[in-house]
């Protein structure tokens, strides 16, 4: 905000514009996008007949807008005033009132908000009935949560998170941790919500961990969610078996989960973890977990060992799955071996073009996953080539080598390590 005028009545702490630009984009909206817009010229607030009821707001305020910068996507054939997204900056929780009249306006169905730092009350509740595309958010985590909590837009379709960390995150697994992680978004607030994705923006590498279901539990409440995505860009992922297991009973209707990060450290889910998303996801068709643990391969595989998929009965759906982070352990062939049998056991429709190794690389070749995706192609050709020959005798042999293999692998130890570290 600009200046008031001689009849204002609310505190002078709004020093900038609260909408910084607007454009036409009737798609959705994406950082990418921001190179493709044009430029028409900055104009007052009262000349664009699509903000009235805004600027009505305003003078009623005894306040007057700064000029906003008018932008349209070059070859649209809307026209140019017909704006649909609005990019703003809250600078104080003072300013959610005036956010509220924008959530009035019918035209604007996008928005890309900076999230100013609150205090730990709760924030004033806020209604956007017309927020139906696309929400991008800017902001300390735990303050875009609070927002979150605040907001009501039941038609809102996909929401971006573009969040750095706050001084409370390095006790994420303390006593220490930010109120906001413990709260829940209430499920009719967001009922047409299907895609989110986070993406941590911080400028310097941060090595305390994100423990994975502390940073989406806020989200859990939301169980209609088909596609979540969490990269972390500077911080380490900690990521259990437990927190997969939250994940798969939180979105039983997912479809894509991506989890990315440039190191795991404190502990990676193991086969148990597939089992669970196998067992609750049995729609999910892509899949990326930050690094699985090879050495400790968990307890169903001992249950349920790996079979011969079914040719006469649906399987799973899962076709794209990888890890963020390889390992080099030099697991044995026979430890990859029965790992890929597994996976391929549990999702025999996976691409192999598509997933796993993205590279040919020194290291990625030297890496534990490029053991298994190798194995993972040998399992999928037996399958392949001998589809209707594989009598009910090489199925048994099939299983019965996978626990051989299971057996022999249990009594392999190297240097300094007890065998019973390879659980299988």
């Amino acid at each position: 905000m600009a200046s008031r005028g001689a009849t204002a009545t609310v505190q002078d702490t709004i020093p900038q514009a609260l909408v910084l630009a607007l454009g036409p984009s009737r798609d959705i909206v994406s950082a990418t996008d921001d190179g493709k817009l044009l430029t028409l010229g900055t104009y007052p607030v009262e000349c664009i007949p699509r903000l009235a009821p805004f600027a009505l707001s305003l003078s009623h305020l005894g306040m007057r807008h700064k000029p906003v910068v008018v932008q349209y996507r070059q070859g649209s054939t809307t026209p140019l005033l017909r704006v649909s997204l609005a990019r703003c900056r809250l600078e104080s929780a003072l300013q959610l009132p005036l956010l509220q009249q924008l959530f009035r306006l019918r035209d604007i169905t996008s928005y890309d908000i900076e999230i100013p730092i609150c205090s730990a009350q709760p924030l004033r509740k806020m209604k956007a009935t017309f927020l139906t595309t696309e929400l991008i958010l800017r902001g300390e985590l735990p303050f875009v949560i609070q927002f979150l909590a605040a907001l009501e837009a039941e038609s809102l379709g996909r929401l971006v998170v573009h969040f750095s960390r706050n001084q409370f995150d390095s006790s994420f697994g303390g006593t220490n941790i930010d109120c906001a992680y413990t709260l829940q978004l209430h499920p009719h607030l967001y009922a047409q919500l299907r895609a989110v994705r986070l993406c941590e923006n911080e400028p310097f590498p941060r090595y305390s961990d994100i423990p994975l279901a502390c940073i989406l539990r806020p989200l859990f409440s939301l169980q209609r969610l088909e596609d979540v995505e969490l990269v972390l860009a500077q911080s380490p992922m900690c990521a259990r078996d437990y927190d997969v297991t939250q994940i798969a009973r939180a979105w039983p209707g997912a479809r894509r989960l991506v989890f990315a990060c440039e190191e795991c450290v404190g502990g990676a889910p193991t086969l148990d973890s597939l089992y669970v998303l196998a067992d609750h996801c049995p729609g999910l068709r892509e899949l990326l977990l930050p690094q699985l643990d090879v050495r400790r391969l968990g307890h169903s595989i001992e249950k349920r060992p790996p079979r011969v998929p079914p040719r006469d009965k649906p399987t799973h759906p899962l076709r794209k799955f990888g890890v963020a982070c390889d390992s080099r352990t030099n697991i044995s062939d026979q430890q990859a071996g029965n790992i890929a049998r597994c996976i391929d056991s549990l999702f025999p429709n996976i691409d192999v073009k598509e997933s796993w190794v993205h590279d040919d690389s020194a290291e990625t070749i030297l890496g534990d996953w490029y053991l298994i995706w190798v194995n993972l192609i040998a399992t999928k050709a037996f399958r392949a080539v001998v589809p209707s020959r594989v009598s009910p005798t090489c199925v048994r042999a099939f299983e019965s080598l996978t626990c051989l293999q299971a057996y022999l692998d249990r009594s392999v130890s190297f240097p300094g390590e007890d065998f019973k570290e390879w659980p299988i």
